[in-house]
């Protein structure tokens, strides 16, 4: 069987469908939708979990993050108020951080002071967080210098008045010729810009300041004016990195050792832990869902064009009974038959899988701009919907294509 055999049985396949050319688009239509849905789908799908994997590994895949959070009215026990001292105390606290190095002692703990003041670049407001670091927080993320450098050991040891903010923050910034060198108002003191750094860890933005700095200008307690009354709340600890490395323990054993430690200490539960391999394996999971569930719509899609197709074919061999007679009596084989008509279902199948394919390439653009999600193709993708779209042909052709190949060339000529 040649190659050339091959074309010149697609090529009148084509022109016996071509006939009717409105009846052969109507019989493809289902196979069309149904692949240009799977392929768009599978587009957005591969688009948005790249984009929640890079999220997730902005996070950094070996770090387990705390954040002090002020806890409901709900989680408050009155064995907890501690007004008498003055302030509300919530959120992590130093004995946390001991208990971690003692239990962890191969990973690395590394302590934020969360600075709760509105920042101003002259007259001009700043929404962003303030977090007081050590130098060493910036190697459990990954993060990339734009501008400038990055905290150093000396800045922290000598408590300067410098600080390091994030891409978004420093758009936000009005200064001519760049924000690096300016000078920036946090609560009621200054600060120079000496760095501005990519971060995927913090796409809402952030400002860093030595911790020692931070721990010595603004101390752990807050004041708070609402509607005349002052608020006290004091908290220790804003954030808490414990960072692995690979050849430690492993991440959920050590989740499951922080997290009964914060449970024991934090009936209150004053406190958010984030586990990005965690997050990560739920991701990867749901994708295998939503994998498994575009299999199932493209399945039935395709099953249901296929069927359409049959359909077609069957009211075809209907109409072509005398021509069937007339090729058997000059001396075409059963086989010649079968092959004839299964070429025209092979035709119109993959040419729906082609047409498939082209709807969902145009509908990728609509669908990321609704949902906001990049629309990234795969070859697999088409290829596979390529290869699916010619099996449905051959599948559901092949009944139709046999039932024209067991005519009696006597009764097909005598056929009315």
């Amino acid at each position: 069987m040649s190659v050339i055999w091959i074309l010149e049985l697609a090529n009148e396949g084509a022109r016996n469908l071509l006939r009717h050319k409105l009846r052969s688009l109507l019989s493809l239509l289902g196979i069309v939708i149904g692949v240009g849905a799977v392929i768009a789908m599978m587009a957005v799908g591969e688009g948005a979990q790249r984009k929640v994997l890079k999220d997730i590994g902005g996070l950094g895949l070996h770090n387990i993050i705390l954040d002090s959070e002020e806890p409901s009215v709900a989680n408050i026990s009155p064995a907890s108020d501690n007004s008498r001292q003055g302030a509300f105390q919530y959120g992590l606290i130093p004995r946390d951080v001991d208990q971690f190095r003692a239990l962890l002692p191969s990973a690395t703990v590394l302590v934020g002071h969360l600075v709760k003041q509105k920042i101003f670049y002259r007259s001009t407001r700043v929404d962003a967080p303030v977090l007081g670091v050590d130098p060493a927080y910036f190697k459990a993320f990954p993060v990339e210098i734009l501008a400038g450098h990055l905290l150093a050991e000396v800045n922290n040891r000598d408590r300067h008045p410098v600080a390091v903010v994030t891409e978004e923050v420093a758009r936000t910034i009005p200064a001519v010729g760049g924000v690096l060198g300016q000078i920036i108002q946090i609560g009621g003191n200054y600060f120079r810009v000496i760095g501005v750094i990519r971060m995927p860890s913090s796409k809402a933005g952030m400002v860093f300041l030595p911790y020692r700095t931070a721990r010595n200008l603004f101390g752990i307690l807050t004041i708070k004016d609402e509607a005349g009354k002052e608020e006290y709340t004091k908290n220790e600890i804003g954030r808490i990195v414990i960072h692995l490395e690979d050849d430690g323990v492993g991440i959920p054993e050590a989740a499951a050792v922080v997290d009964r430690i914060l449970k024991k200490n934090h009936p209150m539960h004053d406190y958010e832990m984030t586990v990005p391999l965690a997050q990560l394996q739920v991701a990867q999971q749901t994708r295998k869902t939503f994998d498994l569930v575009l299999i199932v719509i493209a399945a039935i899609s395709l099953v249901i064009g296929g069927i359409g197709i049959m359909n077609i074919m069957l009211a075809i061999v209907t109409e072509r009974i005398p021509e069937i007679g007339i090729r058997r009596a000059l001396g075409a084989s059963q086989r010649d038959i079968l092959l004839q008509f299964l070429s025209e279902t092979v035709v119109l199948s993959t040419s729906g899988g082609i047409l498939g394919c082209v709807l969902g390439v145009l509908a990728v653009p609509i669908l990321s701009r609704l949902t906001e999600w990049p629309g990234v193709f795969t070859p697999s993708a088409i290829i596979v919907a390529l290869v699916f779209s010619w099996l449905v042909g051959v599948i559901f052709g092949i009944a139709p294509a046999m039932q024209a190949a067991k005519m009696h060339p006597v009764d097909c000529l005598r056929y009315e």
